[in-house]
């Protein structure tokens, strides 16, 4: 018999080895690439806003991050019956901390923003221009420049005559600014 184990000692051992040989390869396997991606199934951001002006019940309001403005009306129970729909941006996305003001007939409203206090481009900081819609870091400080340079603006639509904003811009920070009087005279 210890004829027969040595003539077949190298097939025996292979015989052995080839299941430990497969189990080390899948461990390397699993090894080599790694553990699965972990997934998470976070809920959508919420976000609030405050929905007010001719609606049914104004008020502050949760919304999912990437819902529009109509989505806030219709979470404030819808418009009055003199809300100017026409004025108010309703296709837009809603921001977190953001108020919406749907405008009464005959009202003005800038796409449907309430106003707070407005800034005066004429004596804004940089940082105080980049509050306001569409503008940045750069287009604030091209607005300080401009009064700088080429003195200081007469009228609101200056910024467009100067190249400083495109209209859609405008058109967002119109209702948002004002033209004080430059420092040590009238408003031209």
């Amino acid at each position: 018999m210890s004829d027969l184990l040595e003539r077949y000692r190298w097939f025996i051992v292979g015989v052995l080895a080839l299941p430990l040989a497969v189990g080390i390869g899948f461990l390397l396997n699993d090894r080599l690439n790694g553990p699965d991606p972990l997934q998470l199934d976070l809920p959508p951001e919420e976000l609030r806003v405050y929905v007010a002006g001719a609606v049914q019940r104004p008020g502050v309001y949760p919304l999912s991050n990437g819902e529009r403005w109509i989505d806030a009306l219709d979470a404030a129970g819808g418009p009055t019956e003199d809300a100017d729909l026409a004025a108010a941006d309703l296709a837009r996305r809603a921001r977190d901390e953001e108020t919406i003001l749907i405008p009464r007939l005959g009202q003005t409203a800038v796409s449907g923003v309430a106003q707070g206090p407005l800034i005066d481009i004429n004596a804004a900081t940089a940082a105080e221009l980049e509050t306001l819609p569409g503008i940045g870091e750069v287009r604030a400080g091209d607005i300080v420049r401009s009064r700088q340079e080429d003195g200081p603006f007469a009228s609101v639509d200056e910024l467009l005559e100067r190249d400083i904003v495109p209209p859609s811009v405008l058109d967002d920070i119109a209702g948002l600014v004002t033209v004080g009087a430059p420092a040590g005279g009238a408003n031209p």
